[in-house]
């Protein structure tokens, strides 16, 4: 098994699929679906066993992402499970830690925890989607926008009073046509926000920069089919002009999609992901799990991730060989704004 650390790898790691919001955009709002039959926490022994096993393996991830399809911060072991990572990215396990949180919990528990002195990259994305109450429960499924509002600006207070480094608060708004109109509203509220507190902030679209001052982020909303995909291309391309944020992959949001995956998906290379439940699959996509190779609870990570099925898998799809992986023959995220690239250098050097 060769573990090459690839740019702009990271490992999603499920910390539950319970939500405190039903997001329009998002599984959890959609009645029946097979991810949310069945709810539950992420054990703690289990990140620990996945972290332990990334390390005596010698392997690293640009990026760990404890979150999916749920609110990582009503985990009941929440603080015990980001000073686990925490540790584990010290060890040179993962470069940075990335955690989305809808803010409906951030908790001045959770606050104490965020603000913490791990000498570890840390950022926290934010999700509002809304400028206002009524957009903000029409887009989120709730309202719960005084709330997060309260939190949020308690938890930049915080940050400004002990200058804390990090996280480095990434305030996101997934755009689409119920929410496109508050794209300038959100901009200038987020950005008042910080500079009232002197803290830094820039306004930046489909990619967070580098650095580590606030960031306004504006992205592309992921759609079910072509069709859809090409209508949020259109809005969150025309939104960006008029706002002069450049994108730096507009050649990648074309006006028209087909469905049939034509690429070499980089997900296979570069982010798995582990549901709460331990069970491992090859992208974020695949919230069916059809995809799945096992569970951490049977298998390592490792064997899973760098074993003989995965090798496999990955010299078909450097083939752009789909077969045996429906979710993935009709997938048109490679070829959008929002997926990472893998090049034929890093698919030899990885194996």
């Amino acid at each position: 098994m060769r573990h090459t650390a690839l740019a702009g790898s990271y490992l999603v790691l499920e910390t539950t699929n319970t939500c405190s919001l039903a997001c329009v955009h998002c599984s959890v709002s959609e009645p029946g679906h097979p991810h949310h039959a069945r709810t539950g926490f992420l054990p703690l022994a289990t990140a620990d066993a996945v972290f332990a096993d990334l390390r005596a393996v010698g392997a690293r991830f640009d990026t760990l992402i404890p979150f999916w399809l749920g609110e990582p911060l009503v985990h009941p072991a929440f603080g015990a499970l980001y000073q686990s990572a925490l540790r584990a990215a010290a060890a040179g396990v993962f470069g940075k830690v990335e955690l989305h949180t809808n803010a409906t919990h951030l908790t001045a528990d959770k606050v104490r925890v965020a603000l913490n002195l791990a000498p570890v990259p840390q950022v926290w994305h934010l999700s509002l989607d809304a400028a206002t109450r009524g957009t903000y429960r029409a887009v989120k499924g709730m309202d719960r926008f005084d709330l997060v509002d309260t939190n949020i600006l308690g938890f930049l207070d915080a940050k400004a009073a002990r200058g804390a480094r990090w996280p480095r608060p990434v305030f996101q708004f997934i755009v689409s046509d119920n929410n496109v109109a508050e794209v300038p509203a959100f901009r200038a509220k987020w950005e008042a926000a910080c500079r009232a507190r002197k803290l830094p902030v820039r306004t930046a679209a489909q990619h967070v920069p580098p650095g580590e001052d606030a960031v306004v982020f504006f992205r592309q909303l992921d759609s079910p089919t072509p069709e859809a995909q090409a209508r949020a291309n259109t809005v969150f391309r025309d939104a960006m002009a008029r706002e002069g944020l450049p994108l730096p992959r507009e050649d990648r949001t074309p006006t028209a999609m087909d469905g049939e995956n034509a690429g070499v998906c980089a997900c296979f290379w570069k982010s798995p992901v582990i549901g709460w439940d331990g069970r491992v699959t090859t992208c974020t996509r695949d919230n069916r799990f059809e995809n799945a190779l096992g569970n951490v609870a049977d298998t390592p990570f490792s064997q899973l991730w760098w074993g003989a099925e995965m090798a496999e898998r990955r010299r078909r799809v450097a083939r752009v060989d789909y077969a045996g992986l429906p979710v993935c023959a009709t997938c048109f995220i490679p070829r959008s704004a929002n997926a990472s690239d893998i090049t034929t250098t890093e698919i030899e050097a990885h194996g």
